[in-house]
């Protein structure tokens, strides 16, 4: 379980989001899936809290708290109504190497749609990812140019 580890690395806050990403192809009755983020700083979460003020699932989960830890085991459960995602990135260099790899035609058309940058095909991009409040984020530098976009607009483009 990853909870003693989060306590013992003294990531007690945890911010719950709705996750939209996950689509359940099963014919199992539909179950909400969320997205939990770990945080050392309390401040931090009480930040990323505020930027989900329409997210009807947005709280903070205090692993310092009884209560609290009790409800993050319920939210995993087998009896859950929930499907629970944590927003980690094991390897950011190789998640970067990753989208380079498979993403690299979609980076240069957003490039190409997006701005002015004009980009040889020998270009290698060196994108590099950042979670911010749960969502992942591609920064591709050009010369002395950058741009920070969400995943899901490389995906798509």
């Amino acid at each position: 379980m990853f909870i003693p580890k989060l306590v013992e690395l003294e990531k007690y806050y945890l911010v719950s989001q709705t996750y939209t990403r996950y689509k359940d192809h099963s014919e199992a009755p539909q179950k909400t899936s969320l997205l939990l983020t770990d945080y050392a700083d309390e401040d931090m979460a009480k930040t990323h809290l505020q930027a989900l003020r329409n997210d009807k699932y947005a709280a903070i989960l205090n692993l310092q708290r009884p209560a609290h830890k009790a409800k993050l085991l319920e939210l995993l459960g087998e009896q859950s109504a929930f499907h629970v995602f944590w927003a980690v990135v094991k390897s950011t260099r190789e998640l970067e190497e990753k989208i380079n790899a498979v993403f690299k035609p979609n980076m240069k058309n957003f490039i190409d749609r997006n701005t002015n940058w004009r980009i040889s095909r020998d270009t290698t991009l060196q994108p590099s990812v950042e979670l911010i409040f749960g969502e992942l984020y591609i920064t591709l530098t050009h010369e002395k140019q950058a741009i920070r976009v969400k995943f899901e607009d490389i995906e798509t483009a």
